[in-house]
This record gives C-alpha cells, structure tokens and sequence, in this order.
C-alpha cells in the first residue's frame, strides 16, 4: 500500500484503527500511568493554591442565574459552560476551598490528552501516541494553563474538539449527531470551537454526501451566529487592521514557540524565549511539511481539516493580540502543541517508522516531559506563595468588615497580588456571606507564611486609609524620648493613637500588625519641628499594630488624647 492510500483509509473506519483503540499495549499503559501521574501531580501542586486572577468575575459577579450571567462574553469569549460549572459548584460547595474546581479542571485537561493520545494513535500507533502526549503532560511553560482551574475552558474545548474529529470518522448517522453535539459543546466551552467547526466543514465538504451532513455544522454555526447577535456583538476586542497585517509574523512565531515548547526547549529562566530554538526547528519542519505533502501528492481532507484548525487558531489569535497577548505567551503554547500534534499525525500517517527511530521519538519525548515538568513545579511554588498572599490579605479585608467601604479594591499595589479589578469589598462581602470564605481564620493569620502575614498588613493599613496626620494633642505624662538615628525605635500603636514630633526631617516610619519580619506598611517621613498623629481605627482583631521609627533626629513619642 502506498502512502496516499494509506492516508486516504486513515480517514474512514478500518478493522486496524478498531484493533489499535484496545487499550492492550504497553504503550498504552504507560500512557494511562503517566496521565494518572500528572494528575496527582497536578491536584497536589492545585491543592496549596486558591482562586486567583480570572476565577474571581465568575465567583462575585455572575451570581445570578439569569441567561445574561451565563452568555455575556467574558472580554470577547463565549464561556457559557464554565460560567455553569463554576456557578454549580460554588452552588454545592461553597467558597471555602478552591479543590472540588481543581478537580473538574484537572480531569477535563486529563480528558483533552486522553482525546488526543487516542486520536494520535490511530494514526501511528501507541509508542509515538505517548511521545506526543508526555510532554503536555507535565508542560510546565504553560502552568498558566495546567495550574489555573478557569482554564478549564481551554481543556473542554480541546477534548470535545478532538472527540468531534474521532466521530466524523464513524461516516454514520450515530456519529455524525454526537459530532453536531460534541462541536457545539466545544463552541459554547471556548472560541477555540471555531477553528474546530471549520475543520469539520472543510472535512465534510469534501465528501459525496456533503449535503446530507451539512447539518453536523451549521446546527453549531447557526446557534453560534445568535449568541453573536444577542450577546457576543457586544464584547471588546482588539481585532484591528494593523494585528491583520502582522498576522503572518504572528502565526509563524506561535507555531515556532509550540514546537520548541513541545521538544523541552520553551521559556525558562535562563532561556527567557522559545523563539531561540522554535525559530531553526520551524525552518526543519516547514521543510519536513513540504516533503511529506509531495510524497502524498494530495493531502488527505481530515489533514486539510486539522491543518486549519492550527492555522486558524493562530490567526484568530493574530487579529486580537495585544501588549499582553504575545505569540509565545505560556497559555497559548498547550493549544498550540495540541493541535500541532493533530496536524503531525495526520502527515505520518501510513509512514513506516522504523523501531529505532520510535525509540528515539519517546526518548525525546520523556525528556521533554521530565524538563517541563521541573518548570512546572517550579511554577507551582511560585503560585503557593501568591496563594498566601491572598490568604492573608482576604482574611484582612474581612476584619475590617463594617469599617471598609463597599467599594474599596484589592489590587496589586495594596496587597501585592492582581485582582485585574475584580475583587471589591462589598462583592467579596455578599459571596462570603452565602458560600463561605477562602481567607485564613484569624487563628490561622497569626501563624500563616511571613508572605501572608506581610499581605494581611498592607490590606488592613489600605483599607482605613492609615497616613500620618498633622497635628493631634498629646496625653500628659506619656511621652518618650528616641534617637531612632543612632538605634531603631518600635512603639506599640494604642487604640487612641501616638503623637510624634521630630526635630529634623528624615525620621521614616514604618507599620505592622501581623508580620514580624518587617514592617511593611511605609507612612512616610516626620517633618521637622510638626507634631503627627498616627491613629489606625480599630477592626475585629485585637492584635496591636506596632511602629518603627529609623533615620533622622529626636523624635518624642507620646500617646495621642482620645477625639
């Protein structure tokens, strides 16, 4: 059998593709111990982090079960099905623990290598399948993805994406309406759908009976088009001109940064892109591309299919970049290697690989895996600390409940972690009352990592507006004499507050409650020969806060009379 032929039965039901679907192989059972090992894996790294970043618009701002909180496009993306899944188990578990969303997320990114590891092996069988998969596995340049439940979109789509692919091969009615559903499920997971129905389209108008299939795809494109007429239409985008016109350069450094991240050679500290090695390494494989396609003569549909799926997904990508979007960013390379691998399955299909050269594809496929999952759980400590951060600055923005206004916001510089703008007090406050909270217990404040400890400090301290204030009358007899110059001076802050007066400027003073390895909320300098007061309005904790006064001349200290 030639290579053409060979393609060209790839694409339909044959007994071989049935036999290499039984799970028998060691291959295949390696690949079910490594996806079980990335799982553990993954759930264990997941299980020291809490929601984070994008997580909290689905948990405080679409609460209500209305059709406008789950089809408004999330900036310009359909995300109906993980609205309904984050809504749903918030419903039943509450806010308290971040695990049960973990869960969901890390067996639908399973469920996507499984599709995957399935489809590839169908086309050159288990041990190169395995290769293909290992490196996602545990893709450490992409932690962005395999380490944050909210991209559970990405891994829904992938999976019913790929499973709508293994349908169409059935060419049977049972088939074909699982595809039409597996495609719209795919649509309303994430707009990666698109590419995917057009692969289908491509795949079915090549066929005799493309009318009477027709329906696979426009049932999917025709309910797409009216959630695009009645929500979607809405949704910012940067699609422009100019993202158009550097599309091509865009396209080609997303393709490079994949292949170089699947290899191992993506992003690391010291190799700050994948560029460096994808660039040469897409020169060798356009080159492999155009052999391969002039040993096929004519590519197969389900190889045109799945080409457009990759080129569509890089180009959609393309039109909205932005600063924050670039083509190697770590969250697009899993979508990339994906549906890379999809489109190297099909070109190797009917190719004879010789057992060496399996054996060497594994091996590179094992040490890409053991490299990306070193960056991977470099990644997740990175994160455990964020987490803590968050911890401890959440369980301070719920001490000063009652005292904090609604509209005050949780952001980067007030308690050191990115909140993109979505976490205010009062939406915080509603959720909490109804789900529970994520935030440490004033119990667990006091113990919790210095990080958390430091955060808690910088969210209190912002919340009250703490600052140095002119004037203020001191209590007679209370005063102390410091050269904060010569030795550093730290005073308990009571509940009236302190008046300091400085005899020359320079005199910085620094705050904090629960940290004890600095002082991390910065007030500023003492003018010179002016009395201030420092008051900090009391909240639900009765830690007291202490100062520290450093640099500049005498200071005397006294404490402040009550207002």
């Amino acid at each position: 059998m030639n290579a053409t032929a060979a393609a060209g039965n790839a694409t339909t039901t044959g007994g071989d593709e049935r036999r290499r679907d039984l799970p028998t192989g060691p291959g295949t059972l390696l690949a079910g111990a490594a996806m079980l090992l990335s799982g553990v894996l993954l759930l264990h790294w997941l299980g020291r982090l809490t929601f984070w970043r994008d997580e909290w618009a689905f948990l405080l701002h679409r609460r209500p079960w209305t059709v406008g909180s789950v089809l408004d496009p999330f900036v310009e993306q359909l995300l109906a099905i993980p609205v309904l899944i984050y809504k749903t188990l918030v419903g039943i578990f509450g806010m308290d623990s971040a695990v049960p969303f973990q869960v969901v997320a890390v067996l639908l990114f399973l469920a996507s290598v499984g599709m995957l590891f399935i489809y590839v092996r169908r086309r050159v069988g288990e041990w190169l399948a395995l290769a293909a998969i290992l490196p996602i596995l545990f893709l450490g340049p992409s932690w962005d993805d395999l380490l944050f439940p909210f991209q559970m979109a990405l891994f829904g789509c992938i999976a019913c994406g790929i499973a709508a692919l293994l349908m169409l091969e059935r060419r049977d009615r049972i088939g074909d309406l699982a595809a039409m559903a597996l495609l719209l499920t795919a649509l309303f997971f994430f707009d990666l759908g698109i590419p995917f129905v057009a692969a289908a389209t491509v795949e079915i108008a090549f066929g005799r009976d493309r009318w009477r299939r027709a329906y696979v795809v426009a049932v999917p494109t025709a309910i797409w088009l009216i959630w695009y007429a009645g929500w979607g239409h809405e949704a910012h985008t940067f699609i422009s001109l100019s993202n158009f016109a550097r599309s091509p350069n865009y396209m080609l450094d997303g393709l490079a940064a994949s292949l170089a991240t699947w290899l191992g050679l993506g992003a690391s500290a010291n190799d700050p892109s994948p560029l460096d090695w994808g660039q040469p390494l897409l020169v060798v494989a356009l080159g492999l591309v155009a052999w391969r396609l002039y040993v096929l003569r004519r590519p197969s549909p389900r190889l045109v299919g799945t080409a457009v799926v990759l080129l569509g997904f890089w180009f959609l990508t393309a039109l909205n970049a932005n600063l924050f979007a670039p083509a190697t960013a770590g969250r697009y390379q899993y979508l990339g290697i994906v549906l890379m691998a999809l489109v190297a399955a099909e070109l190797a299909n009917g190719m004879r690989v010789r057992r060496y050269a399996t054996v060497a594809v594994v091996l590179v496929g094992v040490t890409a895996a053991i490299v990306n999952g070193e960056q991977l759980r470099q990644a997740a400590n990175g994160l455990a600390g964020i987490a803590q951060q968050e911890r401890g600055g959440l369980a301070a923005l719920e001490l000063a409940r009652g005292q904090v206004s609604p509209d005050f916001e949780l952001t980067e510089q007030n308690s050191g972690v990115d909140y993109l703008g979505l976490l205010d007090a009062g939406s915080y406050f509603s959720a909490i009352d109804a789900y529970g909270s994520p935030a440490y217990t004033t119990a667990e404040l006091a113990s919790a990592p210095e990080v958390g400890r430091v955060a808690a400090d910088k969210v209190s301290a912002a919340a009250f507006g703490v600052r140095l204030q002119p004037g203020g009358r001191s209590r007679p007899g209370t005063c102390v004499e410091l050269q904060p110059a010569a030795r550093l001076a730290v005073l308990n802050v009571p509940a009236e507050g302190i008046v300091l007066r400085s005899r020359s400027a320079g005199t910085a003073v620094a705050l904090r409650r629960y940290a004890s390895g600095s002082f991390p909320v910065a007030l500023g300098t003492l003018p010179a020969g002016h009395a201030e007061l420092l008051r900090i309005p009391a909240d639900r904790s009765a830690r007291p806060w202490s100062a520290r006064l450093s640099g500049g001349g005498h200071v005397t200290a006294c404490r402040a009379e009550l207002p």
